[in-house]
Order: C-alpha cells, then structure tokens, then sequence
C-alpha cells in the first residue's frame, strides 16, 4: 500500500509520497495505477534523497513520464517537507531536472521558488495552425524553463476573433499546437494568454504529459510572463491569473549584458500551496 497526501499548487494537483529511503524504484508503474485511482489529479511528486540539494523533487506527469519539472510541484514539494516535519528549514534547495531551485516560505503565507534563466528563448515566430476551419500563421513564442512552452496571445488569433479565455476551446486547441510538426519530437506545453495591464494577465494552459488543461501551470505562468516582458514591454513583476481562480506572481530580475541589453538573471513563482 502507497502512501500518499494530496497537494495543490494554486489549483495544479499532485500525489505527494515520501522515497526518501528509496523504497520504490518502478515509479512509473506506480503513478500509472495511482492516476487510474485518483482521476483528475495532474501527477505525482517522490520526495527523495539528493547528492547536490537538500531534498529531490521527481515530478512525474500522469501518463507516466518523468524528469519534468513542474514550478508549481516545487512549492507543494516544500510544503509537503515542512508539513511532514521532514525539514522545518524556511528556505531551502530542492533538485529537479539536474538543476537546484531554492524555496522560501514568505511572511504572507506564500512559497516563493527561484528558477536559473531560461534555456532557451525565441519570440514572435510563426506556426501553421487550424483552428475550426481557418488556417492561419499563428505569431507565438517558445520559452524553455526546464520544460518546453508555447506562448500564443488571444489577440494575435485571427479566426476566429478571440475576446476572452473563456471561447477557447482549449483541449482542441492546445492539442493541436502541442502536437505540432514543427516541435516534435518532444511537443510543448501550450499557454494562450490574455494580457489586463502591464502587470496582469491572464492565462489558460494545456499541458503534455497530463494532455488536458490544468488549473494552473507555473512554468507556463514564468514562460507566459517572460514573452510578455520581452514582446510587449509589460512590467519585470507580472500578476498571473489562473483558471483555478488564484494568483501567481513571476519576478523576472534582469542584469546588465553586452551592448547596452539586459538579460535575466533569476527569476521567481510566488503562490499559494496547501494539503488538500
């Protein structure tokens, strides 16, 4: 019998279990037959032991892949630890993906995490895409934060017009852009984006491995507010509001660079995360 508590990460929900003595081994079986038990939920987090940060996170999607990250696993991950009495430290480092992501528990009752620069980045480039029965280059953005994503504002669509999330049909959608020629082999994750001010907006996010819409997505939410700040001139604090309902917070810090630029330097995902 697994054990298991149940977390959420501003509406993003995993299956948390503790391996820290490395009891299990064939996770992918595991999660398999957990996702079957606990629909709806969007993967499963093995809190490990970690050679170069105080715990690992091994995020696995709920159709059994693994070595994915997962901003909002992060946080539950930390949450989880402090929770369990794991760790009773407020700030610490925790391995994902081969890479260390520190974690802060904030006055407000928040979890903060900090992310490396993205991998890679490339803006405003196009994509032949069908959505009902128009054709269209579809002006979108590709951000690599540890996991791949796809970022398309609803106000580039041009058939059909797009005013609100909400006439997205997102799993069609989604699934199309995810599963494009041009991102094979891997695919992304998809984020389509509503912009409300220069530091608010809105998203909806389609993401693989779970091959559904979930909630919230914090490497969508960081890849969302990174296009924006590099594309539309939007604020280095963006306010990300997810179809669950709650907030994320990305802050983007950025550094001189050759030539008079900036680059990033850190950035931050800042949100709620709770047993459920």
């Amino acid at each position: 019998m697994i054990k298991f508590k149940k977390y959420s990460g501003a509406g993003n929900t995993f299956l948390m279990i503790n391996n820290l003595d490395g009891g299990i081994s064939d996770r992918r079986t595991i999660v398999l037959g957990l996702m079957e038990e606990n629909p709806g939920f969007d993967g499963v987090i093995f809190v490990e032991e970690s050679s170069i940060a105080d715990y690992h996170m091994n995020y696995y999607n709920r159709d059994g892949t693994g070595n994915a990250l997962c901003g909002n696993g992060l946080r539950c991950t930390a949450k989880y630890i402090l929770d369990e009495r794991i760790s009773l430290k407020r700030i610490m480092s925790l391995e994902a993906v081969g890479k260390i992501f520190d974690s802060e528990f904030c006055f407000d009752g928040q979890i903060k995490a900090g992310f490396p620069p993205p991998v890679k980045m490339k803006f405003n480039f196009k994509l032949k895409v069908q959505f009902e029965e128009w054709w269209q280059m579809l002006n979108v953005s590709y951000i690599d934060i540890g996991s791949p994503h796809i970022v398309a504002f609803i106000d580039d669509i041009e058939k059909p017009l797009i005013t609100s999330l909400d006439q997205i049909p997102i799993d069609d959608w989604g699934r199309n852009i995810r599963m494009h020629k041009d991102l094979m082999p891997e695919g992304a994750n998809v984020n389509f984006v509503k912009v409300i001010s220069d530091n608010e907006i809105a998203i909806r996010s389609f993401e693989r491995g779970v091959e559904a819409e979930t909630k919230a997505c914090g490497t969508g939410a960081i890849s969302s507010a990174v296009t924006c700040l590099a594309t539309r001139n939007m604020k280095e604090e963006i306010k990300v509001l997810t179809i669950s309902g709650e907030y994320l917070t990305v802050g983007i810090q950025l550094e001189p660079a050759e030539g008079n630029k900036t680059r990033i330097k850190k950035i931050t995902l800042k949100g709620n995360a709770a047993e459920i």
